[in-house]
């Protein structure tokens, strides 16, 4: 499987000062949150309005609103991409741990991201490297069956479908858009998925696609849903969902 080259020059980008930042459809506390961004997402900020930065994530591209001093600036040094590997790992600034970050955030290659109050890393051996390696899916499963579900989650606190594909794929040095529908949209439909393929679903009665998991093999899927969490079921025993298509990964990674 071909690994992603992004961002292959350095440059300075925002990232988030804490694990985890809720990104809400508005500038409000009381908007709908629709992602949220892991440690060393790397963003742009398209406008500020009322105290609420407007950002684009360089990676999927995805629009959404954050806290005006919920990022900060970070030096990428072109070096490629690191993603963290187990549940959680512990971050550094300077020689000090101040405080932990989930599975799928992102470091520079190099394992540090540098700002202009000193450098933040976390030791190579909770890093997966893109282009050298993928996490195998039993890790992953290790990491999330059993997280619950949560709109707009992308970590084992609390993640919803499309957040558990998106990280699944960045685990294996692959990008995928935020959304089932953009990952639909992304993907080549098959006949007879691999392990690791997209299986998709519709509402009952709608037409649009609602719903999506990971194909692990023996007509069952990993997913998410708001009953059970993250959990393994078989594709045939999904009542509230309608089967809609497997998918398949482009040879390409998008362009956004």
């Amino acid at each position: 499987m071909p690994f992603v080259t992004i961002m292959s020059s350095s440059e300075w980008v925002w990232i988030p000062r804490i694990s985890r930042i809720a990104l809400r459809a508005e500038p409000s506390h009381r908007s709908e949150q629709v992602s949220e961004l892991l440690w060393g997402e790397p963003q742009q900020i398209i406008e500020v309005k009322g105290g609420w930065s407007l950002v684009r994530g360089w990676l999927d591209g995805y629009l959404g609103w954050t806290e005006v001093g919920s990022l900060w600036r970070a030096y990428y040094d072109g070096s490629g991409w690191a993603t963290v590997r187990t549940r959680e790992a512990p971050l550094f600034h300077k020689n000090r741990q101040v405080g932990r970050v989930s599975i799928g955030a992102l470091f520079p290659l190099s394992g540090r991201w540098h700002t202009a109050i000193g450098d933040f890393w976390t030791p190579a051996r909770y890093l997966l490297a893109w282009g050298k390696s993928e996490l195998p899916l039993r890790t992953f499963l290790r990491a999330f069956l059993g997280a619950p579900y949560h709109w707009g989650g992308k970590s084992p606190g609390g993640i919803d479908c499309s957040g558990l594909t998106q990280i699944y794929y960045r685990l294996q040095g692959r990008l995928l858009p935020r959304d089932a529908y953009q990952q639909a949209d992304f993907t080549l439909p098959v006949e007879s998925p691999a392990v690791g393929d997209l299986v998709f679903f519709t509402a009952r009665g709608k037409s649009g696609i609602s719903h999506v998991g990971v194909y692990v093999g023996s007509g069952r899927l990993l997913h998410a849903t708001p009953a059970q969490g993250v959990h393994i079921a078989p594709i045939e025993g999904l009542y509230t969902h309608t089967f809609h298509s497997f998918r398949t990964l482009l040879t390409e990674d998008f362009v956004i």
